[in-house]
């Protein structure tokens, strides 16, 4: 289900006040995750930047689902899912291992960043003094282990000029709209289904821990909770029709 319009998110306040000096030894500090975009499981750039990235000497082993459109390895130490999309005609076997995945023909389409402090506000009823606890046959993902992370944008004086929106734990709806604009989609706010918005142009899709009643009237105060980085241009959202 569609959600209202975004709009009156942008006329809260505004970004999180930041010196100057500061944003700049942030901004150069921070993560970027679209160049890594296209590399293959096994790619050793990707593991080095992961490896970095959590400040380990190797990588957790990734939990492995593979589906014939996609496959997702499933780093639940570091707060991430990298989901590959096949090609060349390749159609994974549902089930795999990863042993028996073609690296080869598997391209890194999608990057899920979760945030460990966000809780769906939607999950507390006037009988729960806590949201529900996360389900045993599925690993929770822990805290990602590095912010801020950097998503450019234009500028709307100079579309030419980039910017960078800085993302942190305490990021909220109206911080994105206000540096990336309206959404060019945007849907859930039903049950347990937070709000997400999608900008396609910039290859962002943000999902927001505001769910049930006033979603959308109470999404410009919420953290994000998961955040998904993709191939600018291709639409990485639900379909219209799903909530």
């Amino acid at each position: 289900q569609r959600g209202r319009e975004t709009s009156n998110w942008s006329r809260q306040v505004g970004l999180h006040p930041t010196t100057t000096s500061t944003f700049h030894a942030m901004a150069a500090k921070s993560i970027n995750v679209y160049p890594l975009l296209g590399l293959k499981p096994s790619s050793k750039r990707l593991e080095s930047a992961l490896i970095a990235l959590a400040g380990v000497d190797a990588l957790p082993e990734p939990e492995v689902k593979a589906f014939s459109d996609s496959v997702y390895l499933n780093l639940h130490p570091l707060g991430v899912s990298l989901v590959f999309h096949p090609r060349d005609g390749y159609k994974p076997k549902r089930g795999s291992t990863r042993e028996e995945l073609q690296d080869d023909d598997l391209a890194l389409a999608s990057v899920d960043i979760y945030n460990h402090e966000a809780a769906l506000d939607a999950l507390t009823s006037k009988t729960q003094a806590t949201p529900r606890a996360p389900s045993s046959a599925k690993p929770s993902f822990a805290a990602f282990p590095a912010y801020p992370l950097a998503i450019a944008y234009p500028s709307t004086s100079s579309p030419s000029e980039l910017k960078t929106l800085l993302v942190d734990p305490a990021t909220k709806g109206k911080d994105f709209v206000l540096a990336l604009g309206e959404p060019d989609r945007k849907g859930g706010g039903e049950g347990s289904i937070g709000i997400w918005t999608e900008w396609t142009a910039l290859g962002v899709m943000v999902e927001f821990a505001s769910g049930g009643l006033q979603a959308w009237d109470k999404g410009g105060g919420a953290v994000w909770r998961t955040l998904t980085i993709f191939e600018r241009g291709v639409s990485a959202g639900k379909e219209d029709d799903e909530e």
